[in-house]
């Protein structure tokens, strides 16, 4: 609104300047003034007009497309932003679900630590619910998209589940086996030097043999081996005997383990 009446007060005022101007012109060279013709009318009312408008609306045009280039960039920008930020926290959340899973996949942590598998503590229970809570945030950005609310809602769903690891996890490391009975704690330790010659790799295959067997024994009844933890067991028991220099062949001995007998 401000550019059409300044276009037209501009427009106005040099209508008004050329008409007088072609006037004294007229009477300089003529020594009479008389009335305007057409082309004069046209040149001193129209021209000007048209002139200053057209460069109205190429200004106002060129700030147009600035605008739209400029909002343009801007949407890239934080298109861009956005997607980092969703990558940063996934990131932020597989860190975090792979540190919880050494918990109830390492054999070592989970004799040092049982109570990081003991899903009917409060504390640990905690941390289910933290996951849960981030599987809903994740199913809610697959349904309605990955915007800035669903982010805000996924990061709160990471942060909580952080803070209840880490406090289960502070809280598995000062508890350590306390928990037990003497003679779960006794297993423990049993278990705990048959992984040890499973791990060591200097043990014949028969020491192996005796300590995945003793493992399994003594874990039987304190703690539930997940799939995905026996078979890492499995597979050090394996490497153990098919890398030892006496004995049987790699073949041979990985068909010595227990599991593979029993199939």
């Amino acid at each position: 609104m401000a550019a059409l009446i300044i276009t037209a007060f501009a427009a106005g005022l040099f209508a008004v300047l050329g008409y007088g101007l072609i006037q004294l012109l007229q009477v300089a060279v003529t020594g009479e003034a008389g009335s305007a013709s057409a082309f004069s009318f046209f040149a001193v009312f129209i021209t000007p007009s048209l002139f200053i408008g057209g460069v109205t609306l190429l200004a106002l045009g060129g700030r147009a497309l600035r605008r739209r280039l400029r909002d343009q960039q801007n949407r890239r920008s934080d298109a861009a932003a956005q997607a980092e930020s969703w990558r940063r926290l996934y990131v932020r959340r597989d860190e975090l679900l792979v540190r919880w899973s050494r918990y109830e996949t390492d054999v070592a942590l989970m004799i040092d630590y049982p109570v990081m598998t003991d899903y009917t503590d409060p504390v640990v229970r905690d941390v289910i619910l933290a996951m849960q809570g981030i599987r809903s945030a994740e199913a809610e950005a697959l349904d309605l998209g990955r915007g800035p609310a669903e982010a805000s809602k996924l990061f709160r769903a990471v942060d909580r589940f952080e803070v209840a690891f880490l406090t289960a996890e502070k809280y598995a490391r000062r508890c350590g086996q306390s928990k037990l009975n003497i003679t779960e704690r006794s297993k423990l330790a049993s278990a705990r030097q048959a992984l040890n010659i499973i791990l060591d790799g200097a043990a014949t295959p028969a020491e192996v043999d005796a300590a995945y067997r003793s493992l399994r024994g003594s874990l039987r009844g304190i703690i539930d081996l997940p799939d995905r933890a026996v078979a890492d067991l499995e597979a050090h028991t394996r490497q153990s005997l098919g890398v030892h220099p006496h004995g049987s062949t790699a073949a041979s001995a990985a068909a010595s383990t227990p599991a593979d007998r029993a199939a």
